[in-house]
């Protein structure tokens, strides 16, 4: 049977590797109130306040990166996609240098891997939207896989399948529309 999706689309932690960042820490060390997106509150700083913390952020997500671990079941799922004849690629919130440590460390191949250095970032659709364009991929036939609101928001709003990965389920689940608790859970909904 013949996948219904031509593209996968994946988040990096939480999703590709497991969540190493403590973004509470974070945000508390940053004096970045609540829930609010860390990059966007940066990015509403000063620019010598904002040169500080958009570096203390770059020293965390290398330090994570460094120290990641490959999410259970994720090698297996990415060369069943890769043998289906399906395009993926890899969209972060991420520094590029973070990025990149992950891909080697893990010998993960893409066929497109963006941090949050190439444009728009999630949850804007945009990186979504550029991403398919660039692999010749409809939205519609794109489905995008996650661990955040921002993963399901961008998924959405760019019209793509978007599934949550998330063992508890959080408040904002039922806007995706498929909710898993493990990777090895996604060949089933991709038809694979």
């Amino acid at each position: 049977m013949a996948s219904k999706f031509d593209a996968i689309i994946f988040d990096m932690d939480g999703t590709i590797i497991e969540q190493m960042l403590d973004f509470r820490a974070i945000r508390q060390e940053l004096g970045i109130p609540g829930q609010d997106g860390i990059l966007e509150a940066i990015g509403q700083m000063p620019a010598d306040q904002a040169a500080r913390a958009e570096q203390m952020l770059l020293n965390r997500e290398l330090t994570a990166a460094s120290n990641a671990n490959l999410m259970s079941g994720a090698s297996e799922l990415l060369k069943d996609i890769s043998d289906a004849g399906l395009k993926t690629a890899l969209l972060t919130r991420n520094a590029r240098e973070a990025m990149e440590i992950v891909l080697d460390k893990f010998a993960l191949a893409f066929d497109l891997a963006w941090a949050r250095d190439n444009g728009p970032i999630k949850p804007e659709p945009d990186g979504i939207l550029r991403a398919c364009l660039e692999l010749g991929v409809t939205s519609e036939r794109t489905c995008c896989v996650g661990d955040f609101h921002y993963d399901i928001i961008a998924a959405n709003a760019a019209g793509a399948t978007s599934v949550l990965l998330a063992p508890d389920r959080p408040s904002y689940a039922d806007q995706a529309d498929h909710v898993i608790g493990k990777l090895d859970q996604l060949p089933a909904i991709l038809g694979l």
